[in-house]
């Protein structure tokens, strides 16, 4: 028995990688945020711990383990901000419109039925079928701008 042809298109790896790396802008705008705080709170201790008992590895006293502490949020901080930077450049490289489509769909996490309903009233695309040929468009270019396999 033959199996049912699926009308379906399979999409390659690299859209769905776009789409991933996107989507996690606006948690990482969160999270940046959230760290720049917490960088700011963190302060030394005034009276240092003292002990004669052997310590294990890694640092023995509070300057140290909060030296350590800073340096990693410090660390996470700044490939952060690289990853969020990128993206807005590699989005700002592409078509007016298709800014638009990028920015309001994924960095703004909006439905597609507000961002054809935005670049109907805006813009004048009407067809829904423009939206999404423009939008598998601008997310091959970013894969193309982010070193991804695009065909």
């Amino acid at each position: 028995m033959e199996q049912p042809v699926s009308t379906k298109r399979q999409r390659p790896s690299w859209y769905y990688i776009v789409i991933r790396r996107l989507a996690k802008y606006k948690q990482n705008l969160d999270r940046i945020s959230y760290l720049t705080k917490e960088l700011s709170t963190l302060a030394t201790k005034v009276t240092p711990a003292y002990s004669d008992q052997p310590h294990r590895s890694g640092t023995s006293d509070a300057t140290g383990d909060l030296a350590t502490k800073v340096g990693d949020k410090h660390t996470n901080l700044i490939e952060l901000q690289r990853d969020v930077d990128l993206i807005v450049y590699a989005v700002s490289m592409l078509s007016p419109i298709k800014q638009v489509i990028i920015k309001t769909k994924y960095l703004e996490e909006n439905q597609d039925k507000y961002v054809i309903w935005d670049i109907r009233k805006h813009h004048g695309v009407k067809s829904r079928d423009t939206y999404y040929r423009y939008k598998d468009e601008a997310i091959k270019e970013l894969a193309r701008i982010f070193g991804e396999a695009a065909e």
